[in-house]
């Protein structure tokens, strides 16, 4: 089985660290980023699949950085880590799950591998819209193949 790529955002050094060495021991290939707008540069131009974030960071809160994930890749699964109380107990609708500061380690595992499983499960269903160009294309072999030979006779 692949690594699972995780992105985890969080304006503290000490904690990217932690987070590189906690989740990379869990089977996890971790990118870190010190910002939202960081992360946002690194969710752009490499596979991700999932997010660890901070709430509290200069420049962009990690509810932010939520929204524009999101935006960009409504399925993406993001956790937010929080010292906020309020933020713990009524997450942000653009969050898929979210935890204390200081939770134990596991909890944090078991919740990345938690909301990582429930969207794999729960894959985007294929939308006929993404066919039309292909339907279009089709049609255009079957006319050139088909119609044309005939009109030319």
């Amino acid at each position: 089985m692949a690594k699972r790529k995780l992105l985890c955002v969080d304006d503290d050094s000490g904690i990217r660290k932690f987070y590189k060495d906690m989740f990379g021991c869990h089977g996890y290939d971790v990118t870190v980023a010190a910002s939202g707008r960081e992360a946002l540069k690194l969710f752009l131009s490499r596979k991700v699949d999932a997010v660890v974030t901070d709430m509290e960071m200069p420049g962009m809160t990690g509810m932010e950085l939520a929204a524009k994930l999101k935006r960009l890749r409504p399925e993406l699964p993001v956790v937010l880590v929080s010292g906020s109380k309020a933020a713990v107990e009524t997450p942000p609708k653009t969050v898929d799950a979210s935890l204390p500061k200081g939770a134990p380690i596991t909890k944090l595992i078991n919740q990345m591998d938690a909301v990582i499983a429930a969207r794999v499960s729960k894959r985007t269903p294929l939308r006929p819209k993404r066919f039309v160009p292909l339907g279009s294309v089709l049609a255009s072999i079957a006319i050139v193949v088909y119609a044309l030979p005939r009109i030319w006779k």
